[in-house]
C-alpha cells in the first residue's frame, strides 16, 4: 500500500433542517460575509431571503454576490473578489452547487489579489504562483455532486485561454460545510442525475487507475457506487423522496473527503478529458463524464481487465468466471452502457452541440494535454494516455465515425402520387393460398384466388442393408 497524508480539517454539519444553522454558525468566523449564488435558483426559490435573514438575524451584515454561471469563469470570480475588497468582507459563504461552490473559494484566495486568480490555477505556466491564504469559507450545497463541500479544490474555467483546471490547496477547504438535503428538493431530475454520475466518477477513478494493493478502499468504492446506484434510481422514481437525496448528498460529500482514494491514489483522467470539453464547449460536468466513462472503459480495459471483472462481479453481480477476460470485461461495459441507457445519461459528442470535426478534436485534446500532461505529453494511469489516444478516445464519442457531410436526400414522392399508387396495388393485387390437393379453401375468404396443386412425392422406401 502506498504511503498518504489524510488530513481533512471541514466541519460538516448534516441532515434536514440543517440549513437553519448558517447565521450562527457563520458568525463564529466574520461579520461581513460575501454571499456567492447562481444565476437565479437562489433568489427565485427563496433560499437566499432565508439565508440573509439568517445571517443579519445573528448580527451579521452581509454582502451579495450574483451570478455564478455553470462552469464558473475566472472573470467572474475577479469581479466577486474585488467586490469582497471593496466591502471590507472577512468570510464567504457559496450557497449553491459545485459551480457556486468552487467559484467561492477561488474568491476567497483572489480576495488577496483579484487580478491574480488565473497564474495561481494554470500550474502549467511559468508564470505560476502558489496559494498562499484565502478567507474562511463556509458552503452551503444545494445539489449532491461535485464533492466541493468536502474537499480542498476548485476548478474554474478561462474563456479567453479555452482551459478548465483545478487547484488544490489546504488553504481551500471549507470552515464549515452545511448538507442540508432539504435543499436538494427542487433540483431538477437531469441535473440529480448528472451529479450522481459525477460523485460516482469521483470514486472509480481512482479504483480503477490507482495502486491494486488497497482492499478496503475497494470495498468502500463498491459499496458507494452501488448505493448511488440505487439512490439515483429511487430519485427518479420518486423526486420526493427525501432519504434518497439525503442519500446521495451524503455521499457526494464524502466522495472526496479522503478516506476512500487516499490509500490508492491515482489520477482521474476521465476528469482530465471532460474539462476541455467543458471549455471549449460548456457542456455540463455531469453529462461529459457520461459521456467518456463508457468509451474511456473500453479504451483502456486491455490494460487492467481484473479489476473492471472486479466491479462486474461486486457491483453489478454477474458470474463472469466462465468468460475470457476479454470478453468478461466486455460484459461488464454492455452492462454499464444499459444502466446509463436506463437512466438517460447515454450520449454522443452531437447530443451537446460538439461537431464531429476532427481538427476540433484534436484541438480539444491538445488542451487536455497542455493542462494535464505534464512535461513529458502524457496523461498518467491505467493506460497512459497521450495525444493521439485521447483524440481516439473523443472520435468513439461521435455518433458516426467519419467526419460530418451533408447527406442529399431522396426527394419525396408527391403525395398524389403515392395515394394512386397505392390504388392501382389495391386493384391488381391477388393473395396466393397454397394449399393440398383435394383440400378445401379456409371459409370466410372473399374475393378471386388462385389455387396452386402441390404435389408431394413420395420417397421410395429404404432397403435394409
Amino acid at each position: 500500500m502506498r504511503k498518504f497524508e489524510l488530513y481533512n480539517p471541514i466541519r460538516m454539519i448534516f441532515g434536514a433542517g440543517a440549513f437553519d444553522q448558517l447565521g450562527e454558525l457563520a458568525a463564529e468566523y466574520g461579520s461581513k460575509p460575501l454571499v456567492v449564488v447562481g444565476r437565479s435558483h437562489a433568489r427565485e426559490s427563496g433560499l437566499l431571503d432565508r439565508a440573509l435573514e439568517l445571517l443579519t438575524g445573528a448580527g451579521l451584515d452581509p454582502v451579495v454576490f450574483e451570478g455564478v454561471e455553470p462552469n464558473p469563469r475566472v472573470t467572474t470570480c475577479e469581479k466577486a473578489a474585488l467586490l469582497a475588497r471593496e466591502n471590507g468582507c472577512d468570510l464567504v459563504i457559496g450557497i449553491g452547487g459545485g459551480s457556486v461552490m468552487d467559484a467561492s473559494k477561488a474568491i476567497a484566495f483572489g480576495f488577496y489579489d483579484p487580478e491574480g486568480i488565473w497564474k495561481r490555477i494554470a500550474h502549467w505556466n511559468e508564470d505560476h504562483e502558489k496559494i498562499d491564504k484565502a478567507l474562511p469559507v463556509i458552503l452551503a450545497s444545494t445539489l449532491a455532486a461535485t464533492g466541493s463541500e468536502g474537499d480542498s479544490g476548485s476548478v474554474i474555467s478561462n474563456d479567453e485561454t479555452r482551459e478548465k483546471a483545478g487547484v488544490i490547496d489546504d488553504a481551500l477547504f471549507p470552515r464549515v460545510s452545511i448538507i442540508d438535503p432539504e435543499l436538494t428538493l427542487s433540483v431538477p431530475l437531469d441535473y440529480t442525475r448528472d451529479g450522481a454520475i459525477d460523485m460516482i466518477l469521483h470514486v472509480l477513478e481512482s479504483y480503477f487507475n490507482g495502486e491494486e494493493d488497497a482492499p478496503f478502499a475497494d470495498r468502500c468504492t463498491e459499496g458507494f457506487v452501488a448505493e448511488a446506484v440505487t439512490a439515483l434510481e429511487t430519485v427518479l422514481e420518486d423526486p420526493e423522496d427525501i432519504d434518497a437525496r439525503s442519500q446521495l448528498s451524503y455521499l457526494g460529500a464524502i466522495a472526496l473527503h479522503g478516506f476512500i482514494n487516499k490509500p490508492r491514489g491515482g489520477v482521474f483522467q476521465i476528469h482530465m478529458l471532460q474539462h476541455p470539453l467543458s471549455a471549449h464547449y460548456d457542456i455540463s460536468h455531469g453529462r461529459g463524464l457520461a459521456l467518456l466513462l463508457p468509451r474511456w472503459l473500453r479504451y483502456v480495459s486491455r490494460d487492467n481487465p481484473d479489476k473492471i471483472i472486479q466491479f462486474g462481479d461486486r457491483v453489478f453481480g454477474m458470474a463472469l468466471e466462465n468468460y475470457h477476460p476479454f470478453e468478461a470485461v466486455d460484459r461488464v461495459i454492455d452492462r454499464l452502457d444499459e444502466w446509463l441507457e436506463s437512466v438517460g445519461a447515454w450520449f454522443y459528442m452531437e447530443d451537446f452541440g460538439i461537431p464531429n470535426d476532427p481538427a476540433k478534436l484534436q484541438e480539444v485534446a491538445e488542451s487536455a494535454i497542455r493542462v494535464y500532461g505534464a512535461k513529458e505529453g502524457v496523461i498518467d494511469g491505467i493506460k497512459p494516455l497521450a495525444l493521439d489516444d485521447i483524440v481516439a478516445i473523443y472520435r468513439n464519442c461521435v455518433r458516426i465515425g467519419t467526419p460530418e457531410a451533408v447527406m442529399e436526400e431522396e426527394p419525396e414522392e408527391p403525395i398524389e402520387d403515392i395515394v394512386e399508387e397505392d390504388a392501382q396495388r389495391e386493384e391488381v393485387m391477388e393473395e396466393v393460398i397454397i394449399v393440398e390437393e383435394g383440400e378445401a379453401l379456409p371459409e370466410g375468404v372473399e374475393g378471386e384466388y388462385v389455387v396452386e396443386e402441390v404435389i408431394v412425392e413420395e420417397e421410395e422406401p429404404k432397403q435394409e442393408q
